[in-house]
């Protein structure tokens, strides 16, 4: 994948969130305890060495990107690439900026900036899941990126079908996180977990119903 090892967007994303955590690590008061982790409220319920809320972002951002230069070349389905390349790029780098600005959010929080934690994850999550799910129709049969399961995998009609299913779910998901960022009328952590859990694991049971149908045929 050498477009995406050469990508000018996300070695500038690469190069944004090391310049930042140099930054905050020289910054930052060694002796300091910062935000780690946040509760559904948006409220910080762990913290941490400045190490630990400096370096997460560089580490997640730099795995992220050796699996999307690596995997790829592992896959069995290697060649399905080359039929969705562009769209496996825009994806990554749309990964790769979420991640991005995820982590600069936790470093103004770090630096006593006062942020609305919930909203801008909320808001940004639901932005990823938008953008996902409108590419995700296009996505070609991997064995890294998409809905992949037993039935997806087996059949290339059930993999085309769940993942234009899949999009549309993403999509509402997505502009339900939006809304909840702004609006706020998701309260309980139950009722978001079980919308999460409905809209993430439709299309798997989709597949199934699906592949059935197809074997039945």
């Amino acid at each position: 994948m050498k477009k995406i090892r050469t990508n000018p967007i996300i070695l500038i994303i690469l190069v944004v969130v090391f310049a930042v955590a140099i930054y905050a690590y020289i910054k930052l008061p060694a002796d300091g305890q910062y935000p780690v982790h946040w509760s559904f409220n948006g409220q910080p319920d762990r913290y941490g060495s400045k190490f630990e809320a400096v370096s997460f972002g560089p580490i997640i951002s730099g795995v992220i990107y050796a699996m999307a230069v690596v995997l790829p070349r592992l896959d069995p389905k290697k060649r399905n690439y080359q039929r969705f390349q562009r769209e496996y790029l825009l994806l990554m780098q749309v990964i790769m900026g979420f991640l991005a600005a995820v982590y600069v959010i936790t470093i103004m929080a770090a630096f006593g900036k006062q942020i609305n934690i919930a909203m801008w994850v909320n808001a940004t999550v639901g932005v990823l899941f938008i953008i996902l799910g409108n590419y995700m129709g296009r996505i070609k049969q991997n064995w890294y990126m998409g809905i992949k399961t037993p039935w997806t995998l087996s059949n290339e009609k059930v993999w085309v079908k769940t993942h234009r299913f899949g999009g549309r779910m993403f999509v509402i998901l997505g502009v339900l996180f939006v809304l909840n960022a702004f609006i706020g009328f998701i309260t309980n952590v139950v009722v978001f977990l079980v919308l999460l859990l409905v809209f993430t694991f439709s299309p798997v049971a989709y597949s199934y119903i699906l592949y059935r149908k197809l074997e039945d045929r």
